[in-house]
């Protein structure tokens, strides 16, 4: 019997310890945001594009604290295509190596403001290069594909070197981008691409059905996929922009003098002032922050009283609006006499002149004799 209840306890435990850890793996976030490494291993120490290994022919790896350097180790008669005046040092067989300028599409890459001016760099043995990006705070990442991931280069200028007999790089227009953004590089087939990037270059992974949100100027490359990235834009974003008085700077002469007193003048100066009436109420009409619920704004509001809340600083129609007079009344007493009261001070605390504020009653007869004055409780006569 108690072995029979332990087993029953340690199952309800079981039970609980397995939704606990199905809840826990149902609210993991997947977007993973690390350092990119600075080594060509994929496993380990690049960007990976696949889970298989780089081509054996070739290998780059970067060098430095900072990501700055790119060494490429590459077997003979492999083809070394990097930016010219990139090149930096070279650990070989200098009379067996050739370099020669070539060039990438530039009819095509051209009209994109994409560089195709690229150094080609060939040797009949073995040799290591070593490159460097002309631009400071700059760093360097390996990408490596193996045909089955395409990846798209979003930066211009973000394609530093790459090596690969069957890697082809196509210039693309992204058009749903602004246009300093529309020139991007699509990358497919088997190699190595060594791309730069200013300051530290970061790697973020996303799950099917998640998103994040970037700013173009600062991707570099991500894998190309079915959904590609879409522009978006916050909500409530406002863009001011304040013209000057053009008047200020036209002399008033006699000529602008009579122009205004003609009729034609006249008609558009009305047109002039409906057009903005009529875009203050739909278009800018939030600005004036007034809701109606019953009657629409036009029928609640003149043209003068849009155009006054429209040009009055921002918060002074509030408190114009709650803003409360003070109030005065005036009662007849008993007799034909008239009684005034004092001012009565408005809600919250009273100031000193309230405090101070005494009420007092005059009471005349019909024949204007015998005046009599009743003052906080003590009555006095005059004649």
């Amino acid at each position: 019997m108690r072995h029979q209840a332990l087993q029953h306890v340690c199952l309800t435990c079981r039970h609980q310890a397995r939704a606990a850890s199905t809840l826990s793996r149902a609210s993991k976030r997947y977007v993973q945001i690390s350092a990119t490494p600075t080594s060509t291993e994929p496993t380990q120490r690049s960007i990976e594009a696949t889970q298989t290994a780089a081509p054996p022919d070739a290998r780059f790896e970067v060098l430095g604290t900072h990501s700055s350097l790119l060494s490429a180790s590459l077997s003979a008669s492999q083809n070394l295509y990097t930016r010219k005046g990139t090149l930096v040092g070279f650990n070989g067989t200098p009379e067996n190596a050739l370099s020669t300028l070539s060039l990438l599409e530039p009819f095509r890459r051209g009209p994109l403001a994409i560089p195709f001016l690229y150094q080609r760099l060939t040797s009949t043995t073995p040799y290591t290069a070593l490159l460097a990006p002309k631009s400071p705070n700059t760093s360097l990442v390996v990408v490596h594909l193996d045909g089955r991931v395409d990846w798209i280069l979003a930066q211009r200028n973000a394609l530093q070197a790459w090596t690969g007999p069957s890697l082809a790089l196509r210039p693309q227009l992204n058009t749903a981008l602004s246009p300093a953004y529309w020139g991007q590089t699509h990358t497919t087939g088997r190699g190595l691409l060594a791309l730069t990037g200013r300051g530290l270059i970061h790697q973020i992974s996303l799950k099917q059905g998640e998103e994040y949100i970037v700013h173009p100027s600062h991707v570099v490359a991500y894998t190309a996929g079915p959904s590609s990235p879409r522009p978006y834009r916050f909500k409530a974003t406002s863009f001011r922009l304040q013209i000057p008085a053009i008047s200020n700077w036209i002399p008033d002469t006699r000529f602008f003098r009579v122009m205004r007193e003609s009729t034609a003048w006249s008609l558009l100066s009305r047109v002039a002032f409906t057009l903005r009436t009529w875009s203050r109420r739909t278009i800018w009409g939030d600005r004036i922050l007034l809701q109606s619920r019953g009657n629409s704004l036009r029928d609640s509001l003149s043209n003068r009283d849009v155009n006054e809340i429209a040009d009055s600083p921002a918060g002074s129609a509030a408190a114009a609006f709650h803003r409360k007079p003070a109030a005065t009344t005036t009662t007849k007493g008993p007799g034909g006499d008239v009684v005034h009261d004092a001012v009565t001070p408005g809600p919250g605390a009273p100031s000193e002149k309230a405090r101070e504020t005494k009420l007092s009653f005059a009471t005349v007869g019909q024949k204007g004799e015998g005046v009599r004055w009743e003052k906080d409780g003590q009555e006095g006569k005059s004649s």
